[in-house]
């Protein structure tokens, strides 16, 4: 035992150690995970800042190359060229200003009069149109003064070129126009260069506002939108930073899908390998916690088998008035349902006791397949052989649990079976129907011997007896007058020594019938002793006999008196009110005494509750104006009392077992019948 512990302590520190390999390995994960996004966010944030450090020195840069614009346009020395001679010495002083800006590299001043064009390093151009800026004819008279204009994207001397035109003050009719061209290739040499060093993965170029590329790498995409050089990619990430000098910005396009490439590969393969250690792990692990929890399947399962046999075991404690409902068998039983009925199955005897034993073993099992495949039923085998079967009946109507229950057994069962059935309880009053399964079970032997199925709702008392002794009617009023002299001669008489066994045993059930009757049919005292008195002394003890009618002789006497009066006024005041609803209060303030001695008084003088009295009371109304075609079902509800439709239909198929509507057409058939017999007589 001390290895076995060990060795299962071994397997869970095992499995618990593996376990604790998932949360490493998931952080592991995470962490490498996190340090590559990590790194994804340090790269762009140095792209994006490399972008807006060379956008800072190439916005300063343009700056300079406008101030400088600004300051030469300014020189008195360009504004007024009318002859020759002024035209050549500025000619000159162009020619000395090509060293003064570094990107600058080409001068020119367009005279608006003669519409010439005076170019460093030239000379002078008298057809502009055959210059690198032919546009100047045209569009220099749309300029303001002191106002500058770039014209963007030409070419010259294999050069791309950006012209910032500038208009000059003057004396003279046309104005003179300054024009500096900037190489963009400097300025990209100087800035962007660098920037653009792998193709693959970077592109830094110059776009004007409204998108239209000013300078790029591939020169072929100069002066073509930005949309046109496949920025839709979704792997392209672009940033941008405007220079405001020019009305320009600096876009940088970054290939993410390249640059990322190896952490994507790297991080993947981290990944993959966490991922199928875990699932190692886990797999590992279930098979582990089967083996741990093997001991604690087999203790749940023993849990659930001591459960169950504990319910059995109170199920038959309740049957058999061993105990009484509280929380704890609620909790137990909260499944069964309010209508159950408890019956009694003896295997009929046998002379060897061997074979009787066998017999009961194997009826056991059969109907235990049978029972259980129909109802739902809860099967117990007593020591003295007989079956004892609690059902959860599905409705209230007990002919048709009787006919259900006889459907359930094969003929040969019925043949080697006694079955004895008690009436429908709920699980506080299933005790009744034990106690009338047996009283059903010693009764019914008693007074038939064709039958094998005893039912305590079949038995001849219910129904008017076609046999019954002269001697019955006197013993019965003389235990209402409680005359003792008239009571013992009248006894004597019914079970005199003189008597034949079946005279004996018809004169047993009839005052037995007589006793329920008179202390309340379904009194469960009565039928309690009752049972007892048969199973003890047997119904052929005449002497047990007597001296047990002798006993209820003296007890009626008190029964009587306790609940004659209160007994007949509760009949009065629901005969007189039953059309009404009132409440127990009411009816116990109206009679004088407490709702408890009320409630009290009516279950042992009617063996019932004032409501299902009342209810009684107003069924038989009903059935009585039944009777009568004309009267609407919906009239008759009310017209005994019930409030609603729906109540009345329910306690009305409670009562009877049918519905009134076919109540009544079973009253019609009747009559027509009675009224066929009639004719044919």
């Amino acid at each position: 035992m001390k290895r076995d512990a060990r060795s299962y302590l071994y397997r869970v520190a095992i499995v618990l150690v593996v376990v604790s390999v998932i949360p490493a390995l998931l952080s592991s994960a995470y962490n490498t995970n996190l340090f590559m996004k990590q790194t994804v966010r340090l790269v762009d944030s140095k792209n994006e800042t490399e972008l807006i450090r060379t956008g800072t020195l190439m916005e300063r840069t343009l700056q300079q190359i406008i101030d400088f614009a600004n300051a030469t346009a300014a020189d008195a020395r360009f504004a007024n060229l009318q002859t020759a001679t002024e035209q050549w010495k500025a000619w000159s002083e162009l020619n000395k200003l090509l060293y003064a800006n570094p990107y600058i590299v080409e001068y020119m001043l367009y005279n608006g009069g003669d519409r010439s064009l005076l170019i460093s390093n030239y000379g002078i151009e008298r057809n502009p149109e055959r210059s690198s800026v032919p546009w100047i004819v045209s569009e220099a008279p749309k300029l303001p003064l002191y106002q500058f204009e770039l014209k963007n994207g030409h070419f010259g001397q294999g050069r791309s070129f950006v012209s910032i035109v500038q208009k000059l003050p003057g004396q003279q009719r046309e104005p003179n126009y300054f024009i500096f061209n900037v190489d963009l290739d400097k300025i990209y040499h100087s800035f962007l260069s660098e920037l653009n060093v792998s193709a693959e993965l970077y592109n830094y170029y110059l776009t004007d506002a409204g998108g239209t590329i000013m300078y790029h790498r591939d020169k072929e995409h100069i002066g073509k939108p930005m949309s046109g050089i496949g920025n839709d990619d979704s792997n392209i990430r672009i940033n941008r930073h405007k220079l405001g000098a020019f009305n320009w910005e600096l876009v940088g396009e970054v290939n993410t899908e390249l640059l990322y490439k190896d952490v994507t590969v790297l991080k993947n393969k981290v990944l993959a390998v966490v991922f199928a250690v875990i699932a190692l792990v886990a797999v590992f692990i279930v098979f582990g916690a089967r083996e741990l929890y093997k001991p604690f399947r087999r203790i749940v399962s023993r849990v659930a088998e001591s459960e169950e046999l504990l319910r059995k075991s109170l199920l038959r404690r309740l049957i058999l008035g061993e105990t009484h409902v509280n929380p704890y068998t609620d909790r137990l039983l909260h499944d069964m349902t309010p209508r159950l009925v408890v019956a009694i199955l003896t295997p009929a005897p046998q002379e060897d006791s061997e074979k009787s034993a066998e017999a009961t073993t194997t009826l056991m099992r059969s109907l235990e397949n049978r029972l259980t495949a129909s109802f739902r039923a809860e099967l117990f085998r007593e020591p003295n052989g007989d079956v004892l079967a609690l059902f959860q009946a599905e409705h209230g109507d007990a002919n048709r649990f009787v006919t259900e229950l006889l459907l359930a057994f094969d003929a040969k069962q019925l043949e080697s079976t006694v079955i004895s059935i008690g009436g429908i309880h709920s699980l506080e009053d299933i005790h009744k129907s034990y106690i009338e399964a047996m009283y059903a079970y010693n009764i019914g032997r008693i007074y038939t011997t064709d039958s094998r199925l005893y039912c305590y709702n079949k038995l001849p008392m219910d129904y008017e007896a076609t046999l019954k002794a002269p001697a019955i009617e006197e013993l019965e009023l003389a235990i209402r007058q409680q005359n003792e002299r008239s009571f013992t001669e009248t006894l004597n008489v019914l079970f005199s020594e003189q008597l034949t066994v079946v005279e004996y045993n018809l004169n047993f059930y009839q005052v037995v019938s007589l006793l329920l009757r008179l202390f309340g049919q379904n009194s469960l005292t009565f039928l309690n002793e009752l049972n007892r008195l048969i199973t003890d002394k047997g119904i052929m003890n005449v002497t047990a006999v007597k001296q047990f009618v002798f006993a209820k002789f003296y007890s009626y006497r008190d029964y009587a008196e306790e609940t004659k009066d209160y007994a007949g006024k509760i009949r009065d005041y629901v005969v007189k009110h039953y059309t009404v609803n009132f409440s127990l209060d009411e009816m116990a303030e109206h009679l004088g005494i407490t709702k408890q001695h009320l409630i009290t008084v009516c279950k042992k003088r009617y063996n019932r509750t004032p409501v299902e009295y009342l209810n009684e009371y107003r069924i038989e109304e009903a059935k009585r104006l039944l009777s009568d075609t004309r009267t609407k079902i919906a009239d008759i509800g009310t017209r005994s009392g019930f409030n609603s439709n729906s109540y009345f239909a329910k306690v009305f198929k409670q009562y009877t077992g049918i519905t009134a509507s076919e109540y009544r057409e079973l009253l019609f058939n009747r009559k027509r019948e009675q009224g066929m017999q009639t004719a044919d007589s």
